[in-house]
């Protein structure tokens, strides 16, 4: 049975980032990837938000707490917001190449959801330099990572980690992992509105006892473009790219509001373009987007506008944490013992109810950098445990694999492709940008019906060897039980507030300034907002 101090699921900036301070730290890490090595990026994050140019962090975290309509956790945002400026100070001594302005300093440019110039970046090569400078970090400090290995389940006595037992479908097998503390950092599940990847990290937590926190909350992409999953970045409207109706009249929206409020103003419209054709020497940064853009669609941004409608990029809720990366459990007092999150797994208290330009990337490598050095530290001074606990649920797991394999060869045929477009056309309707209860309810309904159809999923490949057919299926049951989840807590949470607009109740209410909790099995509890160190309100409701 393999040991190691620390084990991270996910392959994008926050797994990387942990799994790099956690080996630097002195810590054995396995970092693993259900996917193949290096797909763990992602192009919609187009920079990193910092007051470079500030004398304060006070506008960069007010911003961010009105952004997330005051549910963010202010002493998480306080916290982040003073890490920012060093995370890209590392991220350019790495080797990111940051757009420079006249000081020689990274450029920042005034972006969705931010009063002041605050965006820095790379243009359209901004995630894939900070997955390469970072893979580099990991082979630095010798991390050892794995792709293709499916996390099955996560192993643990009275939320005590142990370690976890995967499928490694590059030899077929199933193995038991000891670990002294473990990382969840693969992403959240907006897939289950997208047809995209979802993260299994946040399903595996849940079904291992821990509530998740603020499901009903996504963030939106408002610059997706119309009948396709092609997303553009916000920060070509940083650069001068402007928002139209097709018959040449400008929109009436800031383009400075956060992506909720630029999202609503897109969303009721059906014939809003991007114009992207006077953005001048700016269009150089971006000119992989235009060549991605005239390739899969024929469209020419130099020459064309594009026609756009907002979508879901990522989901804000996940894993509870502390400062530190640590799975709360219940109470901030308590901890799920030697589990952390980052990341989009992670629901961190920095968005609330809703994000700001950059603050996602800022968010995934400075989270990602805590909670590895606090997990190194806690292997130092923690031991190796549950070895017969691992055995038993690896034979367990053995099992019930075989059983879902064999199962699924009888009966009607049930194929992922269709069982997964009923659910993301489920969540479009139901969990959109409005809700209500009715709809909601029949949501729910939906997806119990749909989470018997997935049980019965027919499986092409009946080996273990590189079934990407049996990954789709594990993830689409993971979608469904995640999205089960967000929809019971959209029931519970009876007012709007943030990327969450109940159409029944339109108003927010201060009563419920509180973080809703969802487990398993549908029970619901809350978890008190985090204020700032001294316990009050840093910026108030209204203010």
């Amino acid at each position: 049975m393999e040991a190691w101090d620390i084990i991270v699921i996910g392959d994008g900036p926050a797994a990387l980032r942990a799994s790099a301070i956690a080996a630097k730290s002195g810590a054995s890490t396995l970092m693993m990837s259900s996917d193949s090595l290096g797909v763990g990026n992602d192009s919609a994050i187009d920079g990193i938000a910092a007051p470079l140019k500030e004398s304060t962090t006070k506008s960069h975290r007010d911003d961010t707490i009105r952004a997330g309509a005051y549910l963010c956790d202010q002493d998480i945002v306080s916290l982040r917001v003073s890490q920012a400026t060093r995370q890209i100070d590392l991220l350019e001594r790495w080797g990111v190449i940051f757009r420079r302005d006249a000081d020689g300093i990274p450029l920042v440019r005034k972006a969705s959801g931010h009063t002041l110039p605050r965006l820095a970046g790379a243009g359209d090569s901004m995630i894939r330099e900070t997955q390469q400078v970072l893979e580099e970090q990991c082979m630095k400090h010798g991390v050892v990572r794995r792709g293709d290995q499916i996390p099955m389940e996560l192993v643990h006595t009275n939320q005590q980690i142990h370690g976890l037992v995967a499928l490694d479908m590059t030899t077929g097998t199933l193995n038991a992992l000891q670990t002294k503390c473990l990382i969840i950092a693969d992403g959240g599940y907006e897939g289950a509105w997208t047809g995209t990847k979802i993260g299994l990290g946040l399903d595996l937590a849940m079904k291992a006892g821990l509530a998740a926190r603020d499901l009903e909350f996504v963030a939106w992409a408002p610059l997706s473009v119309s009948g396709t999953n092609v997303v553009l970045p916000i920060g070509l409207l940083a650069d001068g790219a402007t928002l139209h109706h097709s018959n040449g009249s400008p929109l009436d929206a800031e383009l400075t509001a956060d992506s909720t409020a630029l999202a609503s103003a897109i969303s009721p419209n059906s014939d809003v373009v991007l114009d992207a054709r006077s953005m001048g020497e700016s269009s150089v940064w971006w000119a992989q987007t235009f060549e991605m853009v005239s390739q899969r669609l024929g469209i020419d941004m130099k020459k064309q506008t594009v026609p756009i409608h907002p979508r879901v990029a990522t989901t804000i809720g996940g894993i509870p944490t502390d400062e530190h990366g640590r799975a709360v459990t219940g109470r901030w007092s308590r901890w799920f013992t030697g589990l952390y999150a980052a990341g989009d797994s992670a629901c961190s208290g920095l968005h609330g109810a809703g994000l700001v330009a950059g603050n996602r990337l800022l968010d995934a490598v400075a989270g990602g950098a805590v909670a590895g050095e606090h997990a190194a530290n806690h292997a130092k001074t923690t031991a190796h445990s549950g070895r017969a606990a691992l055995e038993a649920a690896l034979g367990a797991v053995e099992a019930d694999l075989d059983f879902d394999m064999a199962g699924a060869e009888e009966g009607p045929v049930q194929r992922t492709g269709t069982i997964f477009a009923k659910l993301t056309e489920i969540m479009q309707s139901k969990m959109g940008y409005s809700r209500d209860a009715s709809g909601l309810q029949s949501a729910l309904e939906s997806l119990e019906s749909l989470s018997d159809s997935a049980n019965n999923v027919h499986l092409d490949d009946s080996s273990r060897l590189f079934n990407t057919n049996l990954l789709e299926a594990l993830r689409l049951k993971a979608g469904i039980r995640l999205a089960t989840a967000s929809v019971r807590s959209a029931i519970a949470r009876t007012e709007s507030r943030g990327t969450h607009q109940r159409t029944d109740f339109e108003e927010s209410d201060d009563e419920q300034l509180h973080h809703n909790l969802v487990d398993s099995e549908g029970n619901m509890s809350t978890l008190a907002i985090r204020k700032g160190s001294s316990g009050t309100w840093v910026l108030a409701p209204g203010e």
